[in-house]
């Protein structure tokens, strides 16, 4: 008998925690969903894995690979629970954590703070050290004052400590003594060297997210350990970490730079839509997942994920490679509410999965989105998740009828108003990653996805005009479904200013040829087979005394040209800008992403069965449509429509972990891998 092989992918989201498991043999695939745990994310990630291995009857010495999607790191940077940190800087520069930019977090608010300083005053020092603007030394280190901070360090009791000097990411020798003389003296402290985290240039930044390293280190290494440990007693042994740049790290490593999982969920749930689309050639794509929290905004453009290193936690800029996701307070639990002029909000304040909305009977009263959703009679009246999470259809009305009478407005349209307004919310947010980049958002396919996503991708396509909207097999886990899809991913940034000009082939052959000798360092290192190794260039350019640049995808090939990368930034830019310039083009950073052990899952293929799919009706449901008007939707079960299939709204599509609306005046097609396109009937 042929040994079992599965893998598989468990995303923590704040309601819910998703997992997906495939047989790399056959290619099935097995899901379940349960509710996230709240002090102890691990709980519910082991608990999930025991009762769909016990299900689908499988070991854990069958998983060849375990792929997490956590948001440890996130939590407790929003939550402002972390280490007491210590920072090591060079002369000059202990303020600068609270100096910043000298930007306010909002330009007309005169009254808004900026974001707490993570490191106090007291446990900020200087050492006498300086290298100049090109890297080189101008001011010895001296180990004996360096020591000496060390041994002050360690009787504050600091846990954490990072070191960020001023022009390492050109030259890291200064930071690698300090670090060589903490690992000496305080080993038991949670370390971060600035430029083992990023080469890049912009001190403020670097420091920024080298603090949040550390100040979330030792709670995330503890998490990992313990995940680590409990997964180990049920024979789970390779286990990997989901990247923000939509890769794989392993676990040693997310607990060396657990920053770099600050958007590890998300972005998985972004490949996971590429992997999908690229099976149907789809290669331009607006992914919106909407979860119980959130909702998470990208761009696939070409087949290619849009990338950026600039980002801000909480209010804390970080200079870290990952998917660009643009995210907003907006998910099934987010809460409608009344500001101080009497009109209708909703978000960013959820009711997460405890006591979560109204209609989960767990002590929640006021109004979520998925109460409205309720009272509309989108979603079933009695249970969700398959009937694992049964609901109490009345809660929703009397929540739903308390925000009504503040508004005066009747019971119905003040449901249709909560959808309405976090509509308009998500639609601008999809305007503010397509239009102001350039894009026409109708010339894109929508991928709708999250437990809450395909409640709202009818109408999202409607209001912006998209001609149609891919709802995946799975949509509520296909983060962690993106997970199954995942490889072994590494980013090598390095800052270099230069002119671009005809003679500067052999600069340009000489930056990208030492990333490619530090990502063969770490193919090795990962035990990476040389026949599953490949790698994508990137160059950020910008015209000279400009100062922000914009990423430009390069072939290798093109490298040694500078009119060819001329002629990429330009087309770059005009897209961008609507305009381009003959001034003198500047590289700025250098770029290399290097991926490893490229294995793609198994995907089965359902047999065509024609459009007729009355056979999946389940019932019907009257809906309210607005105007005092109902209309009877049909009910179908997402488990009995097949390859071919034709869905004629309105209908609604039921399944355990989501619910699709299909309007009156759309359609929905089942592909081959039991995906559901919506387009209009006159399309």
């Amino acid at each position: 008998m042929e040994k079992r092989t599965i893998r598989i992918g468990v995303d923590v989201g704040g309601t819910n925690t998703d997992i997906c498991a495939i047989d790399e043999n056959t290619g099935a695939l097995m899901v379940y969903k349960l509710p996230s745990s709240l002090y102890d994310q691990s709980a519910a990630v082991v608990e999930g894995v025991r009762v769909i291995a016990g299900e689908y009857g499988f070991r854990g010495e069958d998983v060849s690979r375990f792929m997490h999607g956590t948001t440890v790191a996130t939590n407790a940077i929003l939550e402002g629970r972390g280490a007491k940190t210590a920072l090591i800087t060079t002369g000059g520069f202990r303020d600068l954590l609270e100096i910043g930019r000298q930007k306010r977090p909002h330009l007309y608010d005169l009254q808004a703070d900026k974001a707490p300083t993570l490191v106090s005053r007291d446990l900020r020092f200087e050492i006498t050290e300086r290298l100049d603007y090109k890297g080189k030394t101008v001011r010895e280190i001296s180990r004996e004052e360096v020591e000496k901070i060390v041994d002050a360090i360690r009787e504050q009791g600091a846990e954490a400590v990072v070191v960020t000097l001023l022009n390492s990411y050109l030259n890291p020798e200064n930071e690698a003594f300090v670090k060589g003389i903490i690992q000496e003296k305080y080993p038991e402290a949670f370390l971060t060297v600035s430029s083992d985290l990023s080469r890049q240039f912009r001190e403020f930044e670097r420091l920024c997210g080298a603090v949040l390293n550390s100040f979330v280190g030792p709670e995330v290494k503890k998490y990992m350990n313990n995940l680590k440990k409990t997964l180990e007693s049920i024979g789970i042994t390779s286990t990997y970490i989901n990247h923000s740049n939509g890769g794989l790290m392993s676990i040693d490593e997310s607990m060396k730079f657990p920053v770099k999982t600050a958007l590890s969920g998300p972005a998985a749930g972004v490949v996971g839509a590429q992997y999908i689309c690229d099976l149907i050639d789809e290669k331009d794509i607006i992914t919106v997942d909407i979860g119980g929290t959130s909702t998470d905004i990208s761009l696939v453009v070409d087949g290619r994920l849009e990338a950026s290193d600039e980002k801000a936690i909480s209010g804390y800029p970080v200079r870290i490679p990952s998917i660009d996701i643009s995210t907003i307070g907006a998910g099934g639990g987010s809460i409608g509410w009344i500001d101080s002029g009497g009109i209708l909000k909703v978000g960013p304040r959820s009711a997460g999965s405890y006591p979560g909305p109204a209609c989960y009977n767990l002590g929640g009263k006021e109004a979520a989105i998925t109460d409205a959703r309720v009272v509309l009679g989108h979603l079933n009246q009695e249970a969700l998740l398959g009937g694992r999470l049964p609901i109490k259809a009345e809660n929703s009305r009397e929540a739903v009828g308390a925000l009504a009478e503040k508004l005066n407005m009747e019971l119905l349209e003040t449901a249709r108003g909560i959808i309405a307004v976090s509509n308009a919310n998500i639609c601008r947010e999809i305007k503010n990653v397509t239009v102001a980049k350039g894009y026409d958002p109708s010339e894109f396919c929508l991928v709708a996805f999250g437990g809450a996503g395909p409640l709202h991708a009818a109408e999202l396509m409607e209001e912006m005009a998209i001609q149609k909207t891919l709802v995946p097999k799975t949509p509520g886990l296909l983060a962690a479904y993106g997970l199954l899809t995942e490889n072994m991913r590494r980013d090598f940034v390095q800052t270099y200013v230069m002119d671009l000009s005809e003679d500067c082939a052999a600069i340009l052959s000489q930056q990208f040829g030492a990333l490619e000798a530090a990502a063969d360092v770490w193919f090795d290192e990962e035990k990476i087979d040389p026949a599953m190794r490949s790698r994508e260039y990137f160059l950020d350019m910008r015209y000279k005394g400009q100062n922000h640049e914009i990423r430009v995808p390069v072939e290798r090939d093109a490298i040694g040209s500078a009119e060819s990368l001329r002629a990429a930034f330009t087309a770059a830019y005009e897209r961008l800008y609507s305009f381009s310039s003959k001034d003198t083009v500047q590289i700025v950073n250098f770029g290399l992403s290097a991926l490893g052990d490229i294995v793609y899952p198994a995907i089965t293929e359902d047999p065509y069965a024609g459009e007729d799919c009355s056979a999946a009706i389940i019932g019907s449901r009257h809906v309210y449509v607005g105007g005092g008007k109902f209309e009877d939707y049909a009910l179908y079960d997402r488990e009995l429509l097949h390859n071919g299939n034709v869905v004629q709204g309105p209908a609604i599509v039921e399944q355990m972990d989501s619910t699709t609306i299909i309007l009156s005046n759309q359609k929905a097609t089942v592909d081959r891998y039991l995906n559901m396109m919506i387009t209009r009937k006159d399309g």
